[in-house]
């Protein structure tokens, strides 16, 4: 295990992850390796009234830590069984590395659309897969946990015996949102398909996986920029990895999403100061929630908060909560 502090080389480095627009402050560095170190980390912030944090990938960062920095980026351990179809995965591993280790053995994770995403902090909180739909959350799927005081510093879940999936994706020019947004909304959803519909700048984007062959037909509702579907390893819908970037963003979940509300919220964030992106993904199938959509908002910038509030509050009728897998930087 490695310590830094203030002033060392590699403190920077360490305290560093993927969200640009926050940045730990910490007074010590613990670069774990192993459970004991982090036993011995936690004791030093116990000992020395500090609060402590949890560095990984940093995809989910939500609040800075001054005390105790645990950075688990070395302890990145993974196990596949193929006889008993499961992996052990530790605190600081990512999804592509499990993607990578359970492919030979005709394997695959609930993994989401992000394949440098952390594993652990990403089923913690729920975990939206590229296949959510056709198999619950990722968290559904856990089989055991490995902690040291409230630090998981290792997982142990089920795999799917999955090699290849139907997948694809869609880009329309944003002229063409309005329509999308109503053929989206109005597809007949077969229960195995996922989809997700993404407004990105100048593009909307439609994103669809599933084990089974579905139609995507009535989507095309308007000349795309771009067209990519058919069967393929499932490695390449997992979603590729980001640079680091600042953003924000939140969510909510919501009972009911009406075709008027979702034109709504997209004009309105057309309308907006500061880029804000809008995600929808219908939820239902084998998801055991009794949310019907999650719908998030993402900016390219940090203190845009207020202006998420406004937007949700053109859906707060429907609203029943949140989740913690879209929660960035609030």
């Amino acid at each position: 295990m490695q310590i830094f502090r203030p002033g060392d080389t590699g403190y920077d480095d360490e305290r560093s992850g993927f969200q640009t627009g926050l940045r730990h402050e910490p007074q010590v560095i613990f670069a774990v390796e192993n459970a004991d170190d982090v036993r011995e980390a936690l004791g030093h912030a116990e000992a020395h009234g500090l609060d402590h944090a949890i560095q990984t990938t940093g995809h989910g960062l939500t609040a800075t830590t001054t005390g105790v920095l645990i950075s688990t980026r070395r302890m990145n351990r993974v196990e596949v069984d193929p006889a008993t179809r499961t992996a052990r995965v530790e605190a600081g591993a990512v999804w592509q590395q499990v993607v990578e280790k359970a492919a030979p053995h005709g394997l695959a994770p609930l993994s989401g659309d992000a394949s440098d995403v952390g594993v652990v902090g990403y089923t913690l909180g729920g975990g939206f897969s590229v296949l959510a739909r056709e198999f619950g959350f990722a968290s559904d799927r856990v089989t055991s946990t490995e902690e040291v005081g409230d630090v998981v510093t290792a997982l142990e879940f089920e795999l799917l015996e999955v090699d290849r999936v139907h997948a694809g994706e869609m880009f329309f020019e944003a002229e063409h949102a309005e329509a999308v947004f109503e053929a989206f909304h109005s597809w007949d959803l077969p229960d195995h398909v996922t989809p997700a519909l993404t407004t990105l700048g100048d593009v909307v984007r439609v994103t669809f996986a599933s084990t089974r062959p579905f139609d995507v037909g009535h989507l095309r509702v308007a000349p795309r920029l771009s067209e990519d579907f058919g069967p393929r390893p499932f490695a390449e819908a997992a979603g590729k990895p980001l640079p680091p970037h600042t953003y924000q963003g939140d969510n909510v979940l919501l009972r009911d999403l009406p075709l008027d509300a979702v034109q709504q919220v997209r004009r309105a964030a057309e309308r907006s100061s500061v880029p804000i992106f809008v995600g929808v993904l219908p939820l239902g199938g084998a998801l055991a929630t009794e949310a019907t959509h999650l719908l998030k908002l993402l900016s390219p910038q940090i203190g845009v908060e207020d202006l998420h509030e406004e937007v949700f509050d053109l859906v707060r009728p429907y609203v029943i909560g949140r989740t913690r897998n879209f929660r960035y930087a609030v």
